[in-house]
């Protein structure tokens, strides 16, 4: 999202007397930190989403997103290619020069495999309160560049709002710029 959606909307989020409660998903689906990446995958799929919340015995401890993955398969990609003769996986260090960038692939493959979600979520969690007003809602979108903010009350995961929860509210016709 750019600078141009609140600036395009900002005098209508201001004049609406609509909140982040009236907006927020309170069903949100989360992963626990130690689900294997694998498993965080076939979650995207079924869940139809593209980033969650991480919760720890009722303690949101961070978000993961599809982004955080691709990131970390070229951190993994270019690891691997700067240690082609040394590389580690679940078992423990290697030297083996690797031949070719399909063995290079498959030892990023390996250790993708060893990974959880606590190895590659966000730690940096953007909340609002549900009282927030829509404009604050917005604000974090843009100062964050982020796609999803979390609802957060006394400390405790309430709801969750996506970027193309602001926008249907434009496309329901729910408000309307001035």
């Amino acid at each position: 999202m750019g600078q141009w959606l609140l600036i395009l909307y900002n005098s209508a989020l201001m004049n609406t007397t609509l909140n982040v409660r009236d907006l927020m998903q309170i069903r949100v689906h989360v992963v626990p930190s130690k689900m294997p990446l694998v498993e965080l995958e076939q979650e995207f799929i079924n869940k139809r989403v593209s980033g969650f919340p991480v919760v720890d015995d009722d303690q949101l401890v961070g978000v993961v997103s599809r982004s955080d993955i691709v990131r970390q398969l070229e951190v993994e990609r270019q690891l691997a290619e700067n240690t082609s003769d040394f590389y580690w996986d679940g078992s423990g260090f290697h030297e083996e020069p690797a031949e070719s960038m399909q063995q290079i692939a498959s030892r990023v493959g390996q250790r993708i495999e060893d990974l959880h979600v606590r190895d590659l979520m966000s730690r940096h969690l953007v909340s609002v309160s549900a009282d927030d007003s829509l404009t604050v809602l917005a604000q974090r979108f843009l100062e964050h560049h982020i796609h999803r903010v979390l609802v957060v009350e006394h400390g405790r995961l309430v709801g969750i709002v996506s970027a193309l929860d602001l926008v249907r509210l434009f496309a329901d016709k729910r408000v309307a710029p001035a």
